[in-house]
């Protein structure tokens, strides 16, 4: 055959790898005819074929699907298709083929491609004396898997090359828009530009000074002073980064980076910034993420952080006492083109009046000026323009007297899965789970551990859990949530080790809480509220590998 020779380690097409099998089939067997075959559901075409001693079947040639053998393997996928004579079996015998090829011996394997669907088959033929062997057999199911990965392999780049054209004409498009908006908008950015500058300089100076007055020996009173002095400059300091951000955003000089990024870790790390501001004002802190660590996207991972930050202190900020809860999730997960992040950040309070305006926006119309959507807000402004530059949009709506919510739209594209991270999640399938926690607006340790296919025993009452144990319950695994109060949490702990001496154990800890060495020193890993996805799957994972 013309492709003999072929000694890469890769192919052009799906049609240069199946010859190369079939070259490779043939050195291995001594079967009579080796072929591979695709079809439509409606048309057998012979992709590649080899005849030894007698031409059973012609390259290219083509027949009506259910008129073939290969239609007989396509049936029933989940078994290979073993026939020691056509002219004798009940699902050949009466066939067109078998009365024009005579009694043959004849194996199918299937195609099959990682999505479920079938791309076509690999077939052996011979004369009805012929023995194939179980090794050939691993070896025909080998091929035939890899040929499957070539088809993904090349209908994958065909898709990644059309992804790449659309990125380039979106990337031509916001250039274009840029030029036009720096065209329109130079002087009043050099005007702000300056004015920042000059602003700065005094009030880095102002705050350079503050440190230089204080002193061992000051009054309460002075060092009072000094920092209403420190922290009205820092708040004007934000105000002008954010006027800047602001400015730049408006004049097009911000420009969208598509790059893959882990969004999971994005919108974690994100939160984790504010954590100690909401603790110092006694709020609960909120995450829920329904996505999976595993799965990274496409997009300005930056730019989603600052989106999310600004809105999530102004969240905390509008807060005085209760909860701010983060709930996100992608919204067409299932397909294999770009979904849609949708962010939720729920909060106990009300809307200023001014920031109500907010409501009005639910459209990309960029010809709407960002001061009547936002009111006098300056960190919901620049937010709102980061999310226009990513084709998204801000909406917030009112959920009664004392609670208010915002949504984030924000187009993404799929990218891959971290096989070390999917990896990771198949040993922890099945695995028993004892999660003993306090009913909270924390992310939930259950779901993500359902999600990942773990059995999971879960109550906030320790007594239940001790009942379970004496009841035959034999957890690989136990989560204890500290919220439950220290001491009874860590009193239980002791109580479990001396039901289950061997019984590895992580514990969940508020944020700012610090466990006492000895104590930490008793279970196996310790765990900050919210939970990181990624550290909880590696605390699983390495937990019950050492146990």
């Amino acid at each position: 055959m013309g492709t003999a020779g072929i000694t890469r380690g890769f192919y052009e097409n799906v049609q240069e790898a199946a010859s190369h099998i079939v070259d490779v089939l043939s050195d291995i067997l001594e079967v009579n005819t080796i072929f591979v075959a695709t079809n439509d559901g409606t048309t057998n075409v012979i992709l590649e074929a080899f005849n030894r001693n007698e031409e059973l079947v012609i390259s290219g040639s083509e027949l009506p699907f259910d008129s073939s053998y290969c239609s007989l393997v396509l049936r029933n996928t989940k078994e290979n298709l073993t026939i020691t004579d056509t002219a004798a079996h009940p699902l050949t015998c009466s066939m067109d083929v078998t009365k024009a090829l005579g009694n043959r011996f004849f194996v199918g394997i299937p195609i099959m491609r990682c999505s479920g669907e079938t791309f076509g088959t690999i077939c052996l033929m011979d004369n009805p004396d012929y023995v194939i062997r179980e090794t050939d057999m691993k070896t025909l199911n080998a091929m035939a898997v890899f040929l499957g990965y070539v088809v993904d392999l090349e209908n994958n780049l065909l898709v990644q090359k059309q992804k790449l054209n659309d990125i380039e004409q979106l990337k031509q498009q916001l250039q274009m828009e840029k030029e036009r908006a720096e065209s329109e908008a130079m002087t009043k950015a050099q005007m702000i530009a300056l004015m920042s500058h000059e602003i700065r300089n005094p009030l880095n100076g102002i705050l350079g000074l503050t440190d230089l007055m204080r002193t061992p020996n000051m009054p309460e009173e002075h060092v009072e002073y000094v920092d209403m002095i420190e922290t009205s400059g820092n708040i004007l300091l934000s105000l002008l980064n954010n006027i800047m951000n602001f400015n730049i955003n408006e004049t097009g000089k911000t420009v969208v980076h598509d790059d893959p990024f882990d969004l999971v870790s994005t919108i974690e790390s994100t939160v984790y910034l504010h954590a100690g501001q909401a603790m110092e004002k006694g709020i609960e802190l909120g995450l829920n993420l329904e996505m999976n660590i595993s799965q990274v996207f496409v997009g300005d991972e930056v730019k989603i952080g600052q989106l999310l930050a600004n809105v999530l202190k102004y969240a905390i900020d509008s807060t005085r006492a209760g909860s701010v809860l983060i709930t996100a999730v992608v919204d067409g997960q299932d397909s294999d083109e770009a979904g849609t992040l949708l962010l939720h950040i729920k909060y106990t309070g009300r809307m200023l009046t001014s920031d109500k305006k907010l409501q009005a926006f639910n459209t990309l119309d960029g010809n709407v000026s960002i001061q009547k959507l936002v009111g006098t807000n300056l960190s919901l402004a620049v937010s709102q323009n980061l999310a226009i530059l990513m084709h998204g949009s801000i909406e917030v709506s009112s959920l009664g007297e004392e609670e208010t919510e915002f949504q984030i739209r924000l187009p993404l594209m799929k990218h891959w899965e971290l096989p070390q991270l999917t990896g990771i999640q198949e040993r922890l399938k099945g695995k028993t789970v004892l999660l003993v926690k306090a009913p909270d607006i924390l992310q939930g340790v259950s779901s993500l551990m359902r999600r990942w296919q773990m059995d999971v025993n879960m109550t906030s009452d320790t007594s239940q859990a001790k009942h379970w144990m004496e009841d035959g319950l034999e957890p690989e695994i136990a989560v204890i949530d500290m919220g439950l109060e220290p001491d009874k949490a860590m009193e239980f702990i002791h109580e479990l080790k001396g039901m289950a001496k061997q019984l590895p154990i992580i514990i969940l800890v508020p944020y700012g809480m610090h466990m006492d060495p000895q104590e930490a020193g008793n279970v196996n890993a310790v765990l900050t509220k919210p939970v990181r996805q990624l550290d909880l799957l590696n605390a699983l994972s390495a937990t019950l590998h050492r146990a």
